[in-house]
C-alpha cells in the first residue's frame, strides 16, 4: 500500500488519476443533451468544454509517459486525504452554486458564494472577503453584460428592469 501511495505522487501517477477523471468527465458531457445543442454562429454549445477537456486529456496523457514521470512534484509530499476532501468538497460547493444560480440569480448567490471561498482560502478579515466579493461580482457582471452575455437574473430579474 505503502508503494502505490509512492506512485501516486509521481508525476506518473497524478498523470494516470487526472486521466481517468478527465476521461469520466467527457463521458459525462457528451451524455448531456446541452453539449450538443446548435447555437447561432453553427457551433454546439459545448465545443470550447470538450475541446478543453480533451486537450487536458492529452496533457494529462503526456505525464504519464513523459520522462520525468518518476519526479514527484514539489509539495505533494505534505498532501494528504483531508486536501483532497477539501478540492471535493470545492467542487460539490461550486454544482451546488450553478445550481442555485439560476434560481436566486447571479447577483445574489456571487457574493455569498465568493464570500465563503474567499474566506476559506485565507483571507481572515470579513470585512476585505464582503468588498472583495462584490467587487469581483460587480467586475464579471460588467464584463459580461459588456460582451453580450446575459446572466441569470433569478429573484431581481422580477423586481429590477434587467
Amino acid at each position: 500500500m505503502k508503494r502505490v501511495r509512492k506512485w501516486l505522487r509521481r508525476n506518473q501517477g497524478i498523470g494516470l488519476i487526472f486521466s481517468i477523471c478527465l476521461i469520466v468527465f467527457l463521458v459525462y458531457l457528451e451524455l448531456t443533451p446541452w453539449v450538443h445543442r446548435e447555437v447561432r454562429d453553427g457551433f454546439t454549445l459545448g465545443f470550447f468544454p470538450v475541446v478543453g477537456v480533451v486537450l487536458l486529456i492529452i496533457f494529462s496523457v503526456i505525464m504519464v509517459f513523459d520522462a520525468r514521470r518518476r519526479e514527484v512534484p514539489e509539495g505533494v509530499e505534505v498532501f494528504t486525504f483531508k486536501y483532497f476532501l477539501g478540492g471535493i468538497l470545492i467542487l460539490a460547493a461550486t454544482g451546488f452554486y450553478f445550481t442555485i444560480m439560476r434560481k436566486i440569480g447571479f447577483l445574489i448567490i456571487t457574493p455569498v458564494y465568493l464570500l465563503f471561498f474567499i474566506y476559506i482560502l485565507g483571507l481572515k478579515s470579513w470585512r476585505k472577503c464582503a468588498l472583495s466579493a462584490v467587487i469581483m461580482t460587480v467586475i464579471v457582471y460588467g464584463v459580461f453584460t459588456c460582451i453580450g452575455v446575459r446572466l441569470p437574473p433569478g429573484i431581481l430579474g422580477r423586481i429590477l428592469p434587467f
